[in-house]
């Protein structure tokens, strides 16, 4: 009974032995790339203040480069508002003159919380883009303390926002369906 016991144990150790390869899976473990919600406002930054003692504008530059949309600012962040909207039309505040962008669609970007009393932005009135979804971008108003912007994307799309010290960056992104 003794031997029969330690023969078992002895066949059942040797199952156990590393694969070799042969008859096994190959399967191999992949992470699958995160989804980017879309965001629809945020906040200031506690860093962020409209009465910086500076005549400077409070929005130091903007860059588009493929994708993504680049804001840098004196100090802190402003709150901001994503609007889409289904056309790349825009009016220009305050006027309401037409703005047309390239695209097919459109997204608004709305900041609030800047001096009424002068200009906040100072850079090029449209940026080009090289996409594939956001085509191009300008400044469509600077009035009473709020900043506009509109971005003429190739469909219908929103933004991801990411903050840094200073600096929101806009990555757009198509609305995953059913959200």
């Amino acid at each position: 009974m003794r031997r029969t016991t330690l023969t078992l144990a002895v066949v059942l150790l040797c199952g156990c032995g590393a694969a070799t390869g042969t008859g096994g899976s190959n399967a191999q473990v992949t992470s699958s790339p995160a989804v980017l919600a879309c965001t629809p406002s945020g906040a200031a930054s506690p860093s962020w203040t409209s009465t910086y003692p500076t005549t400077a504008p409070a929005i130091a530059s903007a860059v588009a480069d493929g994708d993504t949309l680049t804001f840098t600012f004196i100090a802190g962040t402003p709150q901001f508002e994503v609007v889409p909207v289904d056309s790349a039309q825009f009016a220009a505040d305050p006027s309401g003159r037409p703005v047309s962008l390239a695209g097919t669609s459109g997204v608004g970007i709305v900041f609030r919380g800047f001096r009424g009393d002068m200009s906040n932005y100072s850079g090029a009135a449209r940026l080009k883009s090289t996409g594939p979804l956001l085509l191009e971008a300008a400044a469509t108003g600077d009035f009473e303390g709020v900043v506009n912007f509109g971005a003429g994307v190739s469909a219908p799309a929103c933004a991801n926002v990411s903050a840094g010290p200073s600096t929101l960056t806009f990555h757009f992104i198509e609305p995953v369906q059913g959200s």
